[in-house]
């Protein structure tokens, strides 16, 4: 089997179950397929300055994914605002046969602003109908479950194409193959820049290097996808009053923690960690809270920040932020809901770390 060929069985199939609808899998595959025909031959570049053979194929499908992830959110958010759409209108002519004038209004309002797209206001009007409580805490609940997830998935997708760049990366640099490596940084440089051309590109990937730090997305177990626990300290995703977190419950002064494993982006200089802790105990012990640790290239750590610490009892959530310094030698970044020397009941809520 050829390299293309090879590359479209590893790259194939990789979009998230929910989002697997047999239109937007042939999409996807006609997409790959397209640009392996208009492939030149190995080495070779096209003179519009199109990418050489080895990397068109992985970003190919990293554009095709993320293609099919906009329009699956396109599809579901659609026919979650149907639905709404369906209720509004049945109280609509319900206000219209009581003749409810100001009732009719506020079911008109929230009508035209749910057609033309607009965000809710977390609050319903006073007089919108009471029967519309459901539908409509509904209709926002998996509107941003739908954007939660899709946002997840095309990080990771931009996550694999950013591994698949330096898979490459590290065979240009053996073969001393300048060019190549010139494009490879140039496409690492898309996806680090603030405002990248292209629906749902890279401003996820590298903004918010965090997957699922809202908890939104669960294992089969229970605990957060993306994310890995260890210690002897217990988990479980709890929602309160809107808010998705994960609850760890330390009996244990061993350190606990749940963390995910994020490559360096290129070109970041800096972090940004923002976390919304709490924690009921009387007495905080030990220390809870985010922690940062840098590795190098060969997995030696290089520094260890704790930029988001609770210091102290909170009955309600705290919003704690940090900085860190991203050192030249750091090639990857392991992010840590940690505890240690702690008993404690501690909430983590919108984990977010964004590269500058």
């Amino acid at each position: 089997m050829n390299t293309s060929s090879s590359l479209l069985a590893l790259w194939l199939g990789r979009i998230p179950r929910r989002f697997r609808w047999a239109p937007l899998q042939r999409m996807c595959a006609g997409a790959i397929a397209a640009a392996m025909v208009c492939l030149p031959i190995a080495g070779a570049q096209d003179e519009s300055g199109a990418l050489p053979a080895e990397l068109a194929p992985v970003a190919a499908k990293y554009h095709a994914d993320l293609g099919a992830l906009t329009e699956a959110r396109g599809k579901a958010v659609a026919a979650l605002r149907q639905a709404y759409l369906t209720a509004l209108g049945l109280a609509e002519q319900k206000a219209t046969s009581e003749r409810k004038p100001d009732e009719l209004k506020a079911v008109t309002d929230e009508k035209e602003a749910v057609t033309a797209g607009r965000p809710l206001t977390p609050l319903a009007a006073p007089l919108l109908p009471h029967e519309l409580a459901t539908p409509r805490a509904y209709f926002q609940r998996e509107t941003a479950r739908a954007g939660h997830e899709y946002a997840a998935h095309a990080q990771q997708a931009a996550g694999d194409y950013l591994r698949a760049l330096a898979f490459y990366e590290n065979k240009a640099r053996m073969a001393n193959q300048t060019e190549l490596l010139k494009q490879i940084e140039a496409e690492k440089l898309k996806l680090s820049a603030p405002n990248p051309a292209g629906p749902g590109s890279a401003p996820i990937a590298v903004r918010d290097l965090v997957v699922n730090g809202d908890s939104a997305l669960l294992k089969d177990d229970g605990t957060p996808k993306n994310w890995t626990s260890g210690g002897p300290g217990k988990c479980a995703v709890a929602t309160e009053e809107g808010t998705t977190f994960l609850r760890v419950v330390s009996r244990d002064k061993k350190e606990t923690w749940f963390l995910e494993n994020v490559e360096r982006p290129a070109g970041a200089q800096e972090l940004r960690v923002t976390a919304r802790l709490r924690c009921r105990d009387v007495k905080v012990q030990g220390e809870c809270g985010i922690i940062v640790a840098q590795r190098d290239g060969e997995d030696n750590l290089v520094v260890r920040d704790h930029p988001c610490i609770l210091s102290g009892p909170s009955p309600g959530w705290r919003t704690l932020s940090g900085i860190v310094k991203v050192r030249p030698e750091t090639k990857r970044l392991i992010i840590r809901c940690n505890m240690l020397n702690s008993l404690n009941t501690v909430d983590f809520a919108d984990v977010r770390v964004e590269a500058r």
